[in-house]
């Protein structure tokens, strides 16, 4: 029973067989054949920026400037998830948005997307709220959003 199956066991690893972590076979690769490692792009992906410190410290400057303006003004800042239903966006734009978005299926089956505009968004928010706001609804919001698009000269969403 078990001592043969341990048995075979030591005798497969002796031999070659048996587990090996990735560490060790990524090691025997390279002893091997030399494998070419694809070089880093140290560029963001296509139609993203990043920001250093010192844009970052422009970017917080203004993004404050403009909250101050909008809370003297009765004003509230708001957010929502990044991820949210594909069909949230389907249902305001139609079938041809999802060729602008993030879109995939998470773990569960889900279609989802990364929110390419915040209305959407937005409107879920208000109805979800129902007769429990109280209106006009004074809300504001510094969004991230991805939209899957070509970019043309002078224009970042």
């Amino acid at each position: 029973g078990r001592r043969a199956a341990l048995g075979r066991s030591l005798t497969a690893m002796a031999e070659g067989g048996g587990r090996a972590s990735a560490a060790v076979k990524q090691d025997e690769a390279k002893g091997k054949g030399k494998q070419k490692q694809e070089k880093l792009d140290l560029q963001p992906p296509k139609g993203t920026r990043d920001f250093y410190p010192e844009d970052m410290r422009q970017r917080t400057w203004l993004f404050d400037e403009w909250r101050k303006v909008a809370r003297m003004h009765g004003f509230e800042e708001y957010d929502s998830p990044v991820l949210e239903s594909e069909a949230l966006y389907v249902r305001k734009a139609g079938e041809e948005v999802t060729q602008q978005l993030y879109n995939f299926e998470d773990k569960g089956g889900r279609r989802v997307a990364l929110r390419p505009e915040m209305t959407p968004s937005l409107a879920r928010m208000v109805m979800a709220k129902g007769k429990g706001l109280t209106l006009p609804v004074k809300w504001f919001s510094f969004p991230q959003c991805w939209r899957y698009e070509r970019m043309t000269r002078g224009r970042r969403r």
